[in-house]
């Protein structure tokens, strides 16, 4: 079984995952530093699910945003 270190060296593009911080979701890469993308003011939660950022909002909306095929961007937001 591979550690995660090696998953991370071998694979093409490292995986990206999302935070909330200061009410913006930021999408990052495992090996880079600092945000790869930052959008969705007023979030509360969001989670990042296949190639969609699933975001929360204070006023309780939802919206959808797609992940580009690189993992350094996003389009939309998609509102529900």
């Amino acid at each position: 079984m591979k550690s995660f270190k090696q998953y991370i060296c071998e694979s093409e593009s490292a995986p990206s995952y999302v935070v909330v911080r200061n009410n913006r979701v930021e999408l990052r890469k495992m090996d880079i530093g600092s945000p790869v993308a930052t959008f969705g003011t007023g979030a509360t939660t969001a989670v990042l699910n296949g190639n969609q950022v699933i975001v929360t909002f204070r006023n309780g909306k939802i919206a959808i945003y797609k992940v580009n095929a690189q993992g350094t961007g996003v389009s939309g937001p998609y509102i529900r």
